[in-house]
């Protein structure tokens, strides 16, 4: 088996990174053991499918790939560090953060946080629309279906994640009935795929469209636009003021205030998202050991 450790620049946070990614897990796409601090999923590079194994730890990530050579593991290795932003120094982001009032004592319980992005442009735009004002059960029901309905057959078992052209040529009624969206939902997905497909969209982690041509997409938002430039784009000082989770950790203070408040956070504002998500995980966890089993369910108004 061919393996490999990416050695992060700095540490990583290995159960922020399992959460983020088990947020994101759809069955069929990927197998996510959050006790193990593994994840299993397809990669494509140079446009080859290989299964890829990630464990973590906090100096990095060990990557393993049974077929993969040694050419092909280096273009595998690129992508995982860039997915999981291994490369970014943040000890510059933790001096900005130290001495601010909100994020400081954020950054010092948990400073080795990333802004986990995407594999796949397409992925993001549409895992983003299917998750939308959902719970994360449906969320990932609604992303189960699209995938099989979608998706090709990889390796091991798993699905590719679908393309734009494979959600444009049935037509939009069929994605409805397939998946089971609202016509606005289904409309807006299927607006952004052909977007993608007019953008000759190659399958890689860049999304073709810039702020203002997500904006007039019928059905995409703000919220949606701004999430996207943020882990879709990995762009480091994006910030989504209207984020109701985010909103939620800074006292429910309106978009307004926040967007204002978040100035002081220029250039990373990215990664005081990150913070703020992660503060809220936090809080429903201890909330959730204090009534027991009863469970809390959070609508995803946000998709940390």
């Amino acid at each position: 088996m061919s393996t490999r450790f990416l050695e992060a620049n700095g540490l990583i946070d290995p159960r922020h990174m399992m959460r983020t990614l088990g947020i994101h897990s759809i069955p069929t796409l990927d197998s996510h053991e959050p006790e193990a601090f593994r994840h299993t999923r397809l990669i494509t590079v140079a446009s080859e499918i290989y299964a890829v194994t990630l464990e973590f730890d906090p100096q990095g990530v060990n990557l393993a790939c049974p077929s993969a050579d040694t050419k092909a593991l280096d273009r595998l290795a690129s992508a995982v560090r860039a997915w999981l932003d291994l490369d970014t120094d943040l000890s510059g982001i933790q001096a900005c953060f130290s001495t601010d009032p909100i994020l400081g004592p954020l950054v010092t319980e948990r400073p080795w946080l990333r802004l986990v992005g995407y594999l796949n442009g397409f992925e993001a735009a549409a895992t983003t629309i299917l998750g939308q004002q959902v719970t994360l059960a449906a969320g990932r029901t609604f992303g189960a279906r699209f995938v099989t309905a979608y998706g090709a057959t990889g390796p091991d078992g798993f699905r590719v994640f679908p393309t734009p052209e494979s959600v444009v040529k049935p037509g939009v009624e069929v994605l409805r009935e397939t998946i089971g969206l609202t016509k606005t939902r289904a409309a807006t997905l299927y607006l952004m795929a052909q977007s993608f497909s007019k953008k000759s969209f190659s399958g890689t982690a860049e999304i073709p469209l810039d702020r203002s041509e997500l904006l007039e997409l019928r059905g995409v938002g703000p919220w949606t636009a701004d999430y996207l430039q943020m882990r879709g784009r990995g762009d480091p000082d994006a910030f989504v003021p209207g984020d109701l989770v985010a909103r939620r950790a800074l006292n429910r203070m309106s978009e307004r205030e926040a967007s204002n408040l978040a100035k002081a956070w220029t250039p990373f504002r990215s990664y005081a998202m990150v913070q703020l998500w992660a503060s809220d995980d936090r809080l429903e966890s201890l909330k959730k050991s204090r009534v027991g089993s009863r469970s809390v369910t959070r609508l995803r108004d946000s998709t940390p």
